[in-house]
């Protein structure tokens, strides 16, 4: 059996160490210790001198008196440590509210600071690979300038504060530098006059012209663009004079592009934008336009011989003194088309939509040109010196 002193030295150890934790907790805790004792200390005194006060000498009667006074006071002095404690939680969810907010705003900050660095990194770098591609444009390597003018097309897409200054260095670039390369065997022109006859007679060797590999991919990133003049462009693109023969824009959007003078023969044109283009003295011989957008376009003066404009959209447009000779105008929409002094000669115009009597009455000539039969015999009848043969001298 454990001797008594033993069990004694057990609890002495125990009263000790409780009494320390109890000591630590009123330190830790002073006002709710001290508010606890006080608490005790009411429920022992009030109820004695309550009772004492009321002169009761039956023991049995006072000690019950005594116990309902103190259970009375001990379900206010809960309810007291309730209200406290509810406040003491409240206050505890308001700072942790508070300590949340806080660093939710510091968060924030450091994201904005982290975004902001970003984007000066960014367009550091942005900067540097725009300074780098407009550097390539100038290499006497074709290589090279290839990748100057896609490293362009990339900036472009990411950065829209470069977007237009780009469009318009890649047009500067295709204005000074596009230069046709002609092979040997160029167009050969004799020239023998029949004076009796009034006549010039031409034979030609066929031409090969190759469009550069560097005003190609320019013209490449023009037709993939993601804007377009009033979507994202606010100025309408430069590409006056320039030569881009045998160029493939297809499905390009070029509405309002500035295409005065530019040579454009044999292109690829089709279902592209032309919308009030400017391709007045444009060379657009043997081009293909079918399904192309050429309403309100300006196009006086224009070759469009044996031009392919099948199903293409004329409406409005401005063919003053335009040669249209041997063009295909199947299906094409003329209604409210310009036509004066234009040339006719050997178009196809049958099927042609919105062509009137009036608008053909105004051109140069319309020898050889296929018509619908009641536009033929109307004109026929009227204005049969349209379909005289022309004379050149």
């Amino acid at each position: 059996m454990p001797s008594k002193n033993g069990d004694i030295g057990h609890f002495s150890e125990n009263l000790k160490k409780d009494g320390t934790e109890l000591y630590e907790k009123v330190k830790r805790y002073p006002l709710i210790s001290l508010c606890f004792i006080i608490a005790v200390l009411f429920l022992i005194i009030i109820p004695y001198l309550q009772v004492d006060y009321q002169g009761i000498s039956n023991s049995t009667v006072k000690a019950t008196l005594e116990n309902q006074y103190r259970a009375t006071l001990a379900q206010v002095f809960g309810g007291a440590a309730i209200g406290i404690s509810l406040y003491y939680t409240w206050r505890r969810i308001a700072i942790a509210e508070e300590e949340l907010k806080t660093t939710q705003e510091n968060l924030k900050a450091t994201q904005e600071i982290a975004q902001n660095n970003l984007k000066v990194s960014q367009e550091s770098q942005i900067t540097e690979r725009f300074t780098r591609a407009i550097d390539q444009l100038g290499n006497p390597a074709i290589e090279i300038r290839l990748g100057g003018i896609y490293a362009l097309e990339r900036i472009s897409k990411e950065s829209e504060e470069d977007y237009w200054p780009i469009m318009e260095i890649l047009t500067a670039y295709v204005r000074k530098n596009s230069i046709f390369k002609i092979a040997k065997n160029r167009k050969v022109t004799n020239l023998a006059m029949d004076i009796q006859a009034n006549e010039s007679i031409t034979s030609k060797v066929p031409e090969i012209r190759n469009i550069p590999l560097d005003i190609q991919a320019v013209i490449t990133v023009i037709r993939r663009r993601k804007h377009s003049f009033e979507n994202g462009e606010a100025n309408s693109l430069g590409l006056q004079e320039t030569n881009l023969h045998g160029a493939n824009l297809f499905d390009a959007n070029l509405s309002r592009v500035n295409l005065s003078g530019a040579d454009l023969s044999d292109a690829n044109l089709s279902r592209a934008d032309l919308s009030e283009a400017d391709l007045s003295l444009a060379n657009l011989s043997d081009a293909d336009l079918f399904l192309a957008d050429l309403s309100n376009a300006k196009l006086s003066d224009a070759d469009l011989s044996e031009a392919d404009l099948s199903l293409a959209n004329l409406s409005g447009a401005d063919l003053f003194l335009a040669d249209l000779s041997n063009a295909k105008l199947s299906s094409a929409d003329l209604s409210g088309a310009k036509l004066s002094i234009a040339k006719l000669s050997g178009a196809k115009l049958s099927g042609a939509r919105n062509l009137t009597i009036d608008q053909l009455s105004k051109v140069k000539t319309l020898y050889g040109a296929e018509l619908d039969e009641e536009l033929f015999i109307s004109l026929k009848e009227k204005y049969p010196r349209l379909f005289d043969e022309p004379k050149f001298i």
